[in-house]
């Protein structure tokens, strides 16, 4: 059942459900989601999530784990996951619905330990179906929930927006995510040593090296295959082309003008840089890096159908 997670122990050992009642975005630098349920345990019966954890996945990607302990389940009470994600997680999930779809879909495991007991009443009351190696009436067990397939949880699209985009949207940042095309292996080959620049400029960045992030920058350039005024050939737009090679072009030169050491170990450039500038221009290299290849595997796309 959608928007339902049953707790048990196996086919047949059915405790308690979860209806999921409202989801809920609280966080901008650590966007949490907080998931909220109401109870209902099998009548005359007394459940508690000793040790429970709540997995959401979306697309086979972990999109974050919540935690209770200690809780014990009443008909009709409240049960609140808080899952820590990430401003990157939250835009996959947004970024793989399809215009036509209305709903955001969530996989949802619950894991852990319960604990499990029958009030006495049930001897004379309508109460849980015993099963075998179920604990007597006034008597109490420990079980681990049974995984099994992942249960669907639905969130109407215009919630999705208000209650967890908006309220986790940081006003002051904004997330870029580039893309290299993983299935063209050609192209993949080709820009593989412009691709270890970037790693390794990355890598300057975070030991606070900005100099040397302009140089590996730069030389992310300079190992783009062929010679530099090729690099576009595949570009079959002559104005495009045209716009494209200026706008890299520009890019190089800002980076040569950052002052560095230079692979010869002369002094190069004529502006001093620093953290943030060194930021920009990772930033800059990313977004042109990616999306020039992309550019360039979909012209060879073209070319071959």
């Amino acid at each position: 059942m959608l928007n339902t997670l049953d707790i048990g122990e196996g086919v047949g050992r059915h405790r308690a459900s979860l209806n999921l009642q409202d989801v809920s975005g609280i966080g901008r630098l650590n966007p949490r989601l907080q998931l909220s349920f109401t109870a209902h345990p099998v009548p005359h019966a007394t459940v508690v999530l000793s040790d429970v954890t709540l997995r959401l996945e979306h697309r086979q990607e972990l999109i974050g784990e919540g935690r209770v302990a200690g809780q014990r389940l009443y008909d009709g009470s409240a049960v609140t996951f808080e899952v820590v994600t990430s401003q990157r997680l939250l835009r996959h999930i947004t970024d793989g619905l399809a215009p036509e779809i209305s709903d955001v879909q969530l996989d949802a495991r619950l894991r852990g330990v319960g604990h499990f007991s029958v009030d006495p009443t049930a001897l004379t009351s309508p109460g849980p179906l015993r099963i075998a190696n179920d604990p007597e009436p006034g008597q109490s067990k420990d079980f681990e929930l049974s995984a099994g397939m992942p249960s669907t949880l639905q969130i109407a699209r215009g919630a999705w927006y208000g209650r967890v985009l908006a309220p986790t949207r940081n006003e002051q940042y904004r997330y870029l995510e580039v893309a290299l095309p993983r299935d063209d292996e050609e192209l993949g080959a080709e820009w593989a040593n412009a691709v270890a620049h970037l790693d390794g400029a990355e890598q300057a960045h975070a030991s606070g090296d900005d100099a040397t992030v302009f140089l590996r920058l730069r030389g992310a350039i300079d190992s783009l295959p062929g010679a530099k005024q090729q690099i576009l050939a595949g570009i079959s737009d002559t104005d495009k082309r045209a716009d494209l090679d200026a706008l890299l072009k520009q890019a190089g030169k800002f980076l040569h003008d950052g002052r560095h050491v230079a692979a010869d170990g002369v002094q190069a450039g004529t502006f001093p840089v620093d953290h943030l500038d060194a930021a920009f221009a990772l930033d800059l290299m990313r977004v042109l890096l990616s999306h020039l290849s992309l550019m360039l595997s979909a012209e060879r796309e073209r070319k071959r159908n």
